[in-house]
């Protein structure tokens, strides 16, 4: 049995995220829902580095995470947004981040997100989607392909081998063409297109992943 505020059990599943705390554990269909808010009183302004003390409002993120025995978990995290009394800053409010758990603007956990980088290299958006979904993890092709964007570039070297390939977007309409670097990295997407094949038409590198 998981109790309100029980740093133990917090500990065991994210010992790398400090500072949270757990209102309540339960389980909601084939999930594992759990609710916290960060312990920390205070937060610095971004933009000043004031620390502010007067709460404006709240609002629960929901963020997906990594399975836990067997079932998905889903993190509703009660984020508090403050007030800058510094009035020469520029900012008027501000929300409290958790930088070891997730990142602004997403919906997945920083953890969950390096679990999707690693499945879409040994396979592809689709194929990993159906992977993902035996681990057990919700996702996609278009969800599996952005986190591959976010991945930095592979160093730049000398090309011994690189392969060229044009394709269809709409037949008789848009053609693109396709580069593969052999044999570590390979293009994920064309970055052209073209009104008819063997065009001749210039072309640039969108990305590579890693094989």
């Amino acid at each position: 049995m998981v109790f309100v505020g029980d740093e133990q059990f917090w500990d065991l599943g994210w010992p790398d995220v400090e500072g949270l705390v757990i209102d309540a554990v339960g389980v909601v269909g084939d999930a594992v829902r759990v609710d916290l808010h960060a312990r920390q009183p205070t937060v610095a302004c971004p933009s000043c580095g004031v620390a502010a003390l007067r709460v404006r409002s709240t609002y629960m993120r929901r963020l997906a995470d990594r399975p836990l025995g067997g079932r998905r978990v889903l993190l509703r995290l009660r984020v508090r947004r403050f007030f800058c009394d510094n009035g020469l800053c520029s900012r008027r409010t501000m929300a409290e981040r958790v930088p070891s758990l997730t990142a602004r603007y997403r919906r997945r956990t920083t953890a969950l997100a390096r679990m999707v980088q690693a499945i879409g290299p040994a396979v592809d958006g689709r194929a990993g989607a159906r992977r993902a979904g035996y681990l057990p993890v919700r996702t996609s092709r278009d969800v599996i392909l952005g986190e591959l964007r976010r991945l930095p570039d592979p160093a730049s070297a000398q090309v011994r081998v690189l392969g060229i390939d044009e394709f269809a977007f709409r037949r008789g309409a848009t053609y693109g063409t396709s580069a593969s670097i052999g044999p570590r990295w390979s293009m994920i997407r064309s970055a052209v297109d073209f009104d008819t094949p063997n065009s001749g038409a210039s072309w640039r590198i969108v990305r590579f992943v890693r094989q």
